[in-house]
């Protein structure tokens, strides 16, 4: 006989059968034998109920986001498709999670790390496509299903290239590849911010897992983007030396090659607290001299500066030319490192910026390739030096140069031009940049190198206060051509890509310093200052036609406006040396005097000197002063009784005497 049971018992025992394992016909076998028919018609439509509940209602069960991120990412590496990835997704996610699944799917196929087998395997397959297809169109299909960045661009490149065989006309800019590959969406930055982040820290933690492998303790701490690399910082443990990570660079590249897209071995450096992987980017980025350079803004004449690059930060750096650490540098790399580029950009920069009475040019170009292209510049102190012979030229000039002008600082009481252009802002003394390309060429001269040498070395240890900077750049950075003290002298070290890490040594000033072997090429360089090191990128010109456009603007952009000027002509200068090699030096210093009085007449007192005049007394005390080596001011005080407190008159008198003096001078040379 069937017991009478309430429908929630009914209910409690389905439950427990369920919970026990049983299935749907088990169940309906047990309520035949317990249940009357009204009964197991109940139980029957629980059961119903219960796989219907099942079916139409997500688990509520959440995952945690790394979690999600890192089985993905594991996913699409692995080969799983797009479509089975949602798939299993959809049938285990809450809502929430599944919406995050997809945005995070989504950005790995976009951004991740492409293999170097897979990249050319892909180059293969476009190749291909490129040699049958008829039209672009044809390729624009394979580039809308591309998922990833770096894939998509290297289709859009192709569809160029098959539009200029077909001579089909398109509007696609590769400038909006980026821009065109990204998803529809107006909130699409926001919404994966944080999965960008997760992607970021998903190449540190490789990285660490890695080191761990190697038996180096350590943790991640951020990454950086800049155009050229990923910047991975990471915390060594406590005890553990730089030097156990310091030469990994190979042994990573065989561990993480495909996974991080390593070709060659990472730079890695030490910053304050951690240390730094610099990770090469597949898809990097051009840093456009027009996007960066600063042409209109006021001119602080206290703060003459340079193009530097773009750091990791993307922040664009600019270096001083009034630093008084860094007044003088020395620069190296190889071909196709961006020495040249960065040259050209140095001299561009400051002819369209600066006009001649702030900013001069003393340029050398032996090979010439690099700077002869400024010749013509309302900025140059002579036309571009293209052999060793007019570079000496040029040397013994700024020498010349910086005498005159140290003269003029003593003669008003200052110690630099800083100094005097903050006294004389309405006259200032312009600053003189000298930029030698290929100075091994030029100290390697057997004729020329003696010489060469000697005027670099006054130059590098007086010239920078003078407002002179030099700037020496070579391809082949020998030890025993560029000697030491040269190189000691220049405080300022940029180095671009080089062959032998030594050259990386000879360049930074560091013999255990090979980080510029690492360099990638194309303006990827190192700045070293006192301040430490910087890695940057190199600003690009652009296209031969865009370069032009800009160098004839500089050629007629300055109008003449009043500056300090010493007097001291090249042309005759260069008359001067070439047919006096052999002079005394007293000979040489009786012609310096000279040009100094010239120029201190004709910079004051040229107007003022005609209405006054000498009489016999002053002019026979003066001549007796000055042969016994008095200095001017002295000179005036005895005869005159005056100081510079005495403000015009003393200014006055003092033209005088030199005006006098000067004849003197010029009189004793005409008779040698």
């Amino acid at each position: 006989m069937q017991a009478n049971y309430s429908n929630e018992e009914i209910y409690q025992a389905i439950t427990c059968l369920r919970q026990a394992g049983l299935s749907n016909q088990e169940i309906l076998t047990e309520a035949e034998n317990l249940f009357d028919f009204n009964q197991q018609l109940y139980v029957l439509n629980l059961l119903q109920e219960s796989d219907f509940g099942s079916k139409i209602i997500r688990p509520i069960k959440t995952y945690d986001h790394n979690y999600l991120f890192e089985m993905i990412y594991q996913a699409v590496v692995s080969g799983t498709s797009e479509s089975q990835i949602i798939e299993a997704c959809q049938s285990e996610l809450s809502l929430e999670d599944l919406a995050f699944s997809k945005l995070a799917l989504e950005y790995i196929l976009i951004n991740r790390y492409i293999s170097k087998y897979e990249r050319d395997a892909f180059i293969l397959d476009l190749y291909k496509l490129y040699q049958e297809v008829k039209s672009y169109n044809e390729l624009m299909k394979v580039a809308n299903l591309t998922k990833n960045l770096y894939l998509k661009q290297l289709v859009y490149k192709t569809v160029e290239l098959v539009a200029k065989k077909t001579g089909e006309v398109t509007s696609l800019s590769l400038q909006n590849v980026t821009k065109n590959a990204l998803i529809a969406s107006d909130n699409y930055n926001e919404d994966v911010s944080i999965i960008k982040t997760d992607f970021e820290n998903k190449v540190g933690d490789i990285l660490v897992e890695t080191l761990n492998d190697f038996g180096i303790t350590c943790s991640y701490v951020n990454t950086k983007t800049g155009p050229t690399f990923k910047r991975v910082k990471i915390k060594l443990g406590k005890g553990v030396s730089f030097k156990k990570v310091q030469g990994l660079g190979n042994d990573l590249v065989q561990q993480l090659g495909e996974e991080l897209g390593l070709e060659n071995p990472p730079m890695i450096s030490v910053v304050p607290g951690a240390v730094v992987f610099d990770i090469p980017r597949l898809d990097r980025q051009v840093a456009c001299f027009s996007d960066y350079v600063d042409l209109t803004s006021k001119i602080d004449i206290s703060r003459i500066v340079i193009p530097g690059g773009v750091d990791v930060d993307g922040k664009y750096i600019e270096i001083s030319l009034c630093d008084s650490n860094v007044y003088h540098t020395l620069g190296g790399g190889m071909t196709g490192g961006g020495k040249s580029q960065y040259e050209k950009a140095m001299v561009l920069y400051l002819a369209l910026r600066y006009p001649p009475s702030l900013v001069k040019l003393a340029l050398s170009d032996v090979k010439l390739v690099s700077l002869t292209c400024f010749n013509g510049l309302p900025h140059l102190v002579a036309p571009v030096a293209e052999d060793a012979v007019s570079t000496l030229q040029i040397f013994n000039y700024l020498v010349a140069e910086q005498e005159l002008r140290y003269q003029e600082f003593k003669r008003v009481g200052v110690e630099n031009i800083n100094e005097y252009n903050q006294m004389f802002s309405s006259c200032p003394i312009p600053r003189i940049i000298s930029v030698t390309d290929e100075c091994f060429d030029l100290l390697s001269d057997t004729t020329y190198k003696d010489p060469m040498e000697m005027a670099l070395m006054k130059l590098l240890a007086k010239a920078g206060a003078a407002g002179i900077n030099i700037f020496l750049f070579t391809q082949r950075p020998d030890k025993d051509v560029i000697k030491p003290l040269i190189r000691s002298n220049c405080s300022g070290k940029i180095a671009f890509m080089v062959s032998r890490p030594e050259d990386s040594g000879i360049i930074l000033g560091n013999p255990d310093d090979d980080r510029a072997a690492s360099l990638l090429g194309g303006g990827d360089m190192l700045y070293k200052s006192p301040k430490g090191v910087m890695r940057l990128q190199g600003l690009y010109l652009g296209a031969k036609a865009d370069f032009q456009a800009l160098l004839d603007t500089c050629m007629t952009a300055h109008t003449d406006t009043p500056c300090w000027n010493s007097g001291l002509d090249f042309s005759s200068f260069n008359t001067l040396n070439s047919s006096n090699s052999g002079a005394s030096n007293e000979q040489l210093r009786n012609r310096l005097n000279k040009a100094i009085t010239k120029s201190l007449i004709n910079q004051e007192a040229q107007d003022t000197f005609s209405s006054f005049s000498l009489d016999d007394l002053s002019k026979s005390q003066i001549i007796s002063l000055h042969s016994r080596g008095y200095e001017l001011h002295q000179i005036i005080q005895e005869v005159f009784k005056l100081s510079r407190a005495d403000g015009r008159q003393y200014k006055r008198v003092r033209d005088m005497v030199y005006g006098f003096i000067a004849s003197l001078e010029s009189e004793s040379d005409d008779d040698i």
